[in-house]
């Protein structure tokens, strides 16, 4: 009600976008509530801004200055409406998302660029997240992998850092579809899961399972797991036993336990579902139920 009324007050007012976030800097931008919103700067006078600043808390952004590639890739992403978009070029955008306030946003793209062999392209989202654009020889040195950043990262910066990674593309006629879909995949995967590094294949399998409804969810992990719901053993041992696929031994030797032991539990697990868990639709099924029930045990 309260934005309804600034609304009025404020024709320019517009919220920021959690799906494709743009920070116009013709806007005094302030946190209201769990959203933040923009004014254009021609619409305040000066004692606007005062009032405005002395109820709403002001939204600051200090983020590098966009550097000629990075303005070409954020236009091309904006023209999502152009039907002759199509370039030639293999690229990739990986999603990365800090900690708030670990770290500032030029010492980041400073440390990153180290990983490089050329200069890479950074599109931020916002002050802690955005995308590392991989394209041309910008791409990262050899032998050099997105979990080493996340580590080095961590252990000499103390910063704590997630990244999604896309899949390569050839053309960007679809690029603002593309970045969109990236973003609700870390949206809804990055909380789920605690990892440094995921890639769009495994973020896949929880948004299918983020965009069911909760009795959907609720449904799937009751026919599916039964009894196992609440067993954090069992779906420990499943879980681990999918992530390995479905190799007997090496689930063993990650959960260090005798093979034996193991096989106990997939049978125990067999006789009160009949799911055969080493048949790979089944084990899958099992996956998706055990993501479900995740989702469940958050809400």
């Amino acid at each position: 009600m309260y934005l309804q009324r600034l609304k009025k007050l404020y024709p320019s007012l517009i919220e920021l976008s959690k799906i494709q976030p743009h920070i116009d800097p013709d806007f005094y931008w302030y946190q209201f509530e769990n959203k933040i919103i923009g004014i254009d700067k021609k619409e305040l006078t000066e004692k606007d801004g005062m009032l405005l600043s002395t109820f709403l808390t002001p939204y600051h952004v200090e983020l590098p200055d966009k550097t000629p590639k990075e303005k070409e890739w954020e236009t091309r992403i904006q023209n999502r409406k152009d039907q002759n978009l199509g370039r030639n070029g293999r690229y990739r955008f990986i999603f990365f998302q800090i900690e708030k306030g670990q770290v500032d946003a030029s010492i980041f793209k400073k440390t990153l660029q180290a990983f490089f062999k050329d200069n890479v392209s950074i599109l931020w989202n916002h002050p802690n997240q955005g995308f590392i654009i991989e394209d041309g020889n910008s791409f990262l040195e050899e032998d050099i992998s997105y979990h080493h950043i996340a580590d080095t990262f961590m252990s000499e910066l103390y910063v704590k850092i997630t990244f999604l990674i896309g899949p390569y593309l050839e053309n960007d006629k679809d690029l603002a579809d593309y970045t969109d879909q990236l973003l609700q995949m870390a949206t809804m995967s990055i909380p789920k899961i605690d990892r440094a590094v995921m890639d769009y294949t495994e973020a896949y399998p929880l948004c299918l399972i983020g965009n069911l409804l909760p009795k959907q969810q609720h449904q799937l992990s009751e026919w599916i797991l039964k009894e196992f719901r609440t067993d954090t053993e069992a779906l420990e041992t499943m879980h681990m036993f999918i992530h390995c696929n479905l190799n007997v031994s090496e689930t063993a030797k990650k959960l260090y336990i005798h093979r034996n032991s193991l096989q106990y539990r997939l049978d125990k697990f067999y006789e009160s579902t009949g799911i055969d868990m080493k048949q790979f639709d089944k084990a899958f099924t099992v996956y998706l139920a055990i993501l479900a029930n995740m989702h469940n045990a958050d809400t």
